[in-house]
């Protein structure tokens, strides 16, 4: 088990307003996904078969250094799995392909996915990067939860920022004051494979509301970010749910017109919650933090934004983009807000300690303390 060096994860919520836009999506849509071809990096010896050496020592000597150094995969291009186009994880995941193209020089991509898919298309072979909650990656790992049998190809990179889990309804509505209110309305948690919908399903039960049972007699659209938010506005939904910054510019434009008020969690509902879900941490939301409405504090859970790849890849590969990420932090906080950010803060934070980290990720950890 590798000892993490007390470094502590503070979530802040400290919300600005005038934030830039860098979450509506400017991406270019990816190519389509294809399978990677794939290279070994050669092993570090030098000139050819026992140069240097003589007869059968030589030979013996050179295949000894060979074993002895395993040669780990460099792709011929890096797709960042993130998630559906228009969403925050996509501009995201087209940063890091951005960092990893400089950082290692092979062309890199960003790819449309889901937070909780994510794991299963590393674990196939389909990509190598994947953006992954925390908690759920662990799940993964394991083969616990949703996912039928461990996902043992999967390794942490680098956590990069937590945000929280929302319930959001109008602010006119007064039918709606709590979660234990969502059993009969009209709602949209999000899109399935999406680690929110996951979430939001836990939420529910954890109140009492089971989605397949007879406790939930509303309907539940499966929508993407835009077109929930835009439904909510138009009050075709009764209240949508999402891992969202609070600063997030359609939400705001909302708090505004039509007006839409942040739902509190029951507190003692939210270790159930944690339980079905691991990985997510609980927050409060101070008064006024959303908006001049927000009269009162917000009970919730956040969940944390990691980066995971595959086992297999080339160790220096991983280091040098994982280095990378460390020292460029600052290009990603126009999508996330950097006093959301854990980069600096706690690289591995929300990531279990028996939880594999990449060789090449480890590497640059002990280089800067984080680990021993």
């Amino acid at each position: 088990m590798k000892k993490r060096i007390g470094i502590l994860l503070s979530l802040a919520l400290v919300v600005s307003l005038t934030a830039c836009g860098g979450k509506d999506s400017g991406s270019a849509a990816p190519e389509p996904s294809q399978a990677p071809v794939q290279t070994e990096a050669a092993p570090g010896t030098e000139g050819a078969a026992g140069e240097g050496m003589e007869g059968a020592e030589g030979v013996e000597a050179e295949k000894t250094a060979a074993e002895d150094q395993e040669a780990g995969v460099v792709p011929e291009y890096l797709e960042f799995f993130s998630g559906s186009q228009g969403g925050s994880w996509y501009q995201v995941g087209a940063q890091l392909a951005a960092i990893a193209q400089e950082a290692t020089g092979v062309t890199s991509k960003v790819a449309a996915g889901g937070g909780a898919a994510n794991p299963d298309t590393l674990q196939s072979g389909e990509g190598y990067f994947g953006l992954v909650y925390s908690g759920v990656g662990y799940q993964a790992y394991l083969g616990e939860g949703d996912y039928t049998e461990p996902h043992d190809e999967l390794n942490a990179v680098i956590s990069m920022y937590s945000l929280p889990f929302l319930t959001i309804a109008l602010r006119s509505d007064d039918r709606i004051n709590s979660i234990y209110d969502l059993g009969d309305k009209n709602l949209s948690l999000g899109k399935a494979g999406q680690t929110g919908y996951v979430i939001a399903q836990a939420v529910l039960d954890a109140h009492g509301i089971d989605l397949d049972g007879d406790s939930f007699t509303g309907m539940n659209s499966m929508l993407g970010d835009s077109e929930r938010m835009d439904m909510l506005r138009d009050r075709q939904l009764d209240a949508i749910t999402g891992l969202l910054p609070l600063d997030n510019s359609t939400l705001q434009s909302m708090s505004m017109t039509p007006g839409i008020k942040l739902i509190d969690m029951d507190p003692a509902a939210m270790g159930k919650v944690q339980k079905a879900v691991p990985g997510l941490e609980k927050i409060k939301i101070p008064a006024k933090a959303f908006d001049e409405h927000q009269e009162t504090e917000i009970q919730t859970l956040a969940a944390i934004t990691s980066l995971y790849c595959r086992k297999d890849l080339d160790e220096e590969l991983v280091y040098d983009l994982t280095k990378a990420i460390y020292e460029q932090a600052e290009t990603l906080y126009q999508y996330y807000g950097e006093e959301n950010s854990v980069i600096k803060e706690d690289p591995l934070a929300g990531i279990d300690e028996d939880m594999p980290i990449h060789p090449g990720a480890e590497r640059f950890y002990k280089e800067i303390g984080i680990l021993e």
